[in-house]
């Protein structure tokens, strides 16, 4: 062979070795990251196998962008708009669609609900037909199980863990509750004799439910709120609010209960301490509960449209601080670091 004939052989020899090592680190680099990620899931019990995978998926299509925000759609089609994670999730008449924070799209996902109602939790979505028979529990990017029920869906809620609650119209009672594992094992069973389910939440380990009920007695209504320990039949604690509708249950840090109505904000310790914010001059116009259990409620002065209190609260319960608003607030949304307000003027 001759020299130039070997040295050539020898770059190309060398260019293949270089791309096998380049090929050999991002494998390792990827097995790195996924080591990392279920160390972290046998320590927190957050991460599954679908939040891998749209990690994977984001990782893989980071490059791409969007065309940014403002985000344009028929507003008639558009049921609801959610978060899910760090991105958005659109409900419109026949699918779901996610967008990230570039505004591209990350997924679409048919659907045939005639009343979708979407509930979201650290990136899962559980998407519920009210009134129908059907829900779907969702991550970013695909449908992780699809689910039927006997009798009509009223509400539904989803855990951090991936634990599922429906609430449908009852058999041989009023209304039902039934709680599903993330194996979509059916963990839980209650049957509500004379009232209606109106709201559930999971707590983050995903061992409570919080269900708040409505009924009718003497011609008037009346709400009361139950916490269930899934080890147990019958409900650990209750608390009746007479005609006051609750029509909000949060559990922020571990089994710390926010509840909230027009005139009620009140947060649950322990399962049997309860804390009233006093709402005798003021009832409660706006409120929001981010995915790390901050919480900015805001408050209409003396009923007022145009003169606000926002209260904000950190995930014990605990309240951070107030400012007061001189214009009608439209919506609030927070997370662990901000708090959004849009109002009439700004």
């Amino acid at each position: 062979m001759k020299d130039g004939e070997r040295k050539a052989s020898a770059r190309k020899k060398g260019k293949g070795q270089e791309h096998i090592v380049k090929l050999i680190k991002s494998v390792s680099t990827v097995l790195v990251i996924l080591i990392l990620l279920f160390i972290m899931a046998d320590k927190f019990g957050n991460i599954t196998f679908s939040s891998v995978g749209d990690y994977i998926s984001s990782a893989v299509s980071g490059t791409k962008r969007g065309d940014g925000y403002p985000y344009l759609f028929d507003s008639l089609q558009v049921k609801d708009v959610k978060a899910i994670g760090s991105d958005l999730i659109l409900i419109n008449d026949s699918s779901t669609v996610v967008l990230d924070s570039t505004a591209r799209k990350v997924s679409e996902i048919q659907h045939t609900y005639s009343s979708p109602l979407c509930y979201g939790n650290s990136g899962r979505v559980l998407l519920a037909d009210i009134g129908g028979n059907t829900f779907k529990i969702m991550s970013k990017t695909k449908t992780l199980y699809e689910g039927t029920t006997d009798k009509k869906i009223i509400s539904a809620a989803i855990g951090k863990n991936g634990t599922a609650a429906i609430a449908t119209r009852g058999t041989n009672s009023q209304s039902d509750l039934t709680v599903y594992n993330k194996n979509q094992r059916v963990i839980f069973s209650w049957k509500c004799a004379k009232e209606n389910i109106v709201a559930i939440d999971i707590s983050d380990n995903g061992k409570l439910a919080a269900v708040s009920v409505v009924g009718a007695e003497n011609g008037e209504l009346y709400s009361r709120v139950l916490i269930f320990d899934f080890s147990y039949e019958e409900a650990v604690s209750e608390f009746d609010f007479g005609s006051d509708i609750i029509s909000g249950v949060n559990f922020l840090k571990g089994d710390t209960l926010l509840i909230t109505g027009e005139n009620v904000f009140s947060i649950v310790k322990n399962k049997t301490d309860k804390q009233d914010e006093d709402l005798s001059l003021n009832s409660l116009s706006r409120i929001s509960v981010s995915d790390n259990n901050v919480v900015a409620a805001v408050l209409s002065k003396y009923g007022s449209s145009s003169a606000k209190i926002l209260n904000v609260y950190n995930r014990n319960g605990e309240k951070l601080f107030t400012v007061d608003i001189t214009s009608a607030v439209k919506s609030v949304s927070c997370d662990n670091q901000r708090v959004s307000v849009l109002t009439d003027s700004e």
